[in-house]
């Protein structure tokens, strides 16, 4: 029987999906951590259909943080998989090209650049479309729980996942084009030329005009005609909102993107907007 309804009596927490056709499956659990949230989707791997997802408020209150230890208590991140993914958005990432990357040296390279504080663990991954490696800081408490419950997972972070889907989906295209991962607050870009990525960064920004500002930057600083190289959105951002409205005046050519074709999924999850959840849906493809 299909399932939408409160994991915990806590927190807001929503589960859409048939537990009952997950049981006894070939299962991959896809985690996304993010500062204010957690995120889950189990995938049947032999018919490569999304059977259900699951999201988790880590903020109790105003002023207090839900343990991420209490929310992986939680019946549903409990049930059996045969593997697992976990992706981690907050926190800048910085990627460096495989020649010059030393496992040893990770720490280093995030200190030189200010992307590591204190009670945070260095991590890398290595983006084979790309023949680099992604370096970002994870907080250590989270990596420690996650780890526990998890020994087996493979984890990334979210610009990983991202750019590694991109330059796979796109390898060949013969126009330049530019993704954008909209999160609260700061917003993921990856522009690519011939299939090759051109540039990766991440934009922190608190109005639309911002917002608009970094999309416009990113086309003049690299020259990239607007026209002719199209521009797709992700994640927190809907096509009636002020910030879409707003960039629509400077690039026509931008749109939200469509639901991945390559999966299938349960009616109950047809509802779902196609860029809502674009990374979470496309870990299982880029581990």
């Amino acid at each position: 029987m299909a399932d939408t309804k409160i994991l915990s009596s806590n927190v807001q927490d929503k589960f859409s999906g048939d537990k009952a056709s997950m049981s006894g499956k070939n299962l991959h659990l896809a985690i996304e951590v993010r500062e204010d949230s957690l995120y889950a989707c189990f995938l049947d791997k032999d018919a490569n259909q999304y059977l259900a997802m699951a999201c988790f408020s880590r903020i109790a209150d105003k002023e207090k943080k839900h343990p991420l230890e209490t929310i992986l208590k939680e019946d549903i991140l409990n049930f059996k998989c045969s593997s697992s993914s976990v992706a981690f958005t907050h926190n800048s990432a910085m990627l460096i090209p495989s020649v010059f990357f030393s496992s040893d040296s990770v720490k280093d390279y995030l200190k030189q650049q200010n992307l590591i504080k204190q009670n945070e663990t260095p991590c890398s991954d290595f983006i084979k479309n790309n023949d680099c490696h992604s370096l970002y800081a994870v907080n250590s408490t989270d990596y420690s729980h996650l780890k526990a419950k998890y020994p087996h997972a493979i984890f990334r972070h979210h610009s990983s996942v991202f750019v590694e889907y991109l330059l796979a989906l796109h390898k060949g295209s013969t126009q330049s084009e530019v993704h954008v991962y909209v999160f609260h607050g700061y917003m993921d870009v990856v522009a690519l030329q011939l299939g090759k990525l051109l540039l990766y960064n991440r934009y922190y920004f608190q109005t639309p005009d911002e917002f608009t500002y970094f999309l416009i930057w990113v086309y003049e600083e690299l020259k990239l005609n607007p026209a002719d190289s199209p521009c797709s959105l992700y994640g927190e951002i809907e096509e009636k909102s002020q910030m879409l409205e707003l960039t629509r005046k400077y690039l026509t050519n931008i749109r939200l993107a469509e639901k991945p074709a390559r999966f299938a999924f349960l009616p109950m999850l047809a509802a779902i907007p196609g860029h809502r959840y674009y990374s979470l849906l496309m870990q299982y493809q880029c581990i």
